[in-house]
C-alpha cells in the first residue's frame, strides 16, 4: 500500500505540472488543442481554463483520497512540512496564465481565465501538500 499511495503521489504531481506547462504552451504559442468538455458559447481560451480546472479537480481528489488513506497510519504529532520550492512552478505558471488573460477578447473570458488561474494555484498546493504529506508519514525505508 506504501508504494501504491508514493506513486500515486508522484503520478498526481507530475500531471499537476504537466496540465499547467501544456496549458501555458498552448496560450503562448497558439496552439490548437481538442477539448474534451466542452460548453456551447466557450471561446478557445475559456476552453481550454475550463478543462484544466477539471483535470485539477480530479487530481486533487486524487489527493484527498491519499490524505485520508495516510490518516489511517499518521501519528498525531507528525506536523507535514510543505515543500515551498515546489510551489514556485504553479505559481508562474498562475502568473503568465492572469497576464495572458488581460489580452482576452472579452469580459467574461478574462475573469474566467483569471478564477482559473486562481484555482490552480490553489489546487496545485493542495497537490503538492498531498504528495508531501505521503513522503513525509512513509519515509524511505532502509533496505540491510
Amino acid at each position: 500500500m506504501r508504494k501504491l499511495t508514493k506513486i500515486l503521489a508522484v503520478f498526481i504531481n507530475l500531471a499537476n505540472y504537466g496540465v499547467g506547462i501544456a496549458v501555458a504552451i498552448i496560450m503562448l504559442f497558439g496552439a490548437d488543442f481538442i477539448s474534451v468538455f466542452y460548453l456551447n458559447g466557450m471561446t478557445t481560451n475559456e476552453s481550454l481554463f475550463f478543462n484544466m480546472t477539471l483535470f485539477q479537480l480530479g487530481l486533487a481528489l486524487v489527493g484527498l483520497v491519499l490524505c485520508l488513506l495516510t490518516g489511517d497510519s499518521k501519528p498525531q504529532e507528525l506536523v507535514v512540512e510543505f515543500p515551498l520550492v515546489y510551489g514556485i512552478v504553479p505559481l508562474i505558471l498562475g502568473g503568465v496564465s492572469i497576464v495572458y488573460a488581460f489580452f482576452g477578447t472579452g469580459a467574461r473570458e478574462t475573469v474566467i481565465q483569471i478564477i482559473c488561474a486562481v484555482l490552480y494555484i490553489v489546487l496545485s498546493a493542495f497537490i503538492i501538500y498531498s504528495g508531501a504529506r505521503v513522503f513525509q508519514i512513509f519515509p524511505k525505508e532502509n533496505s540491510k
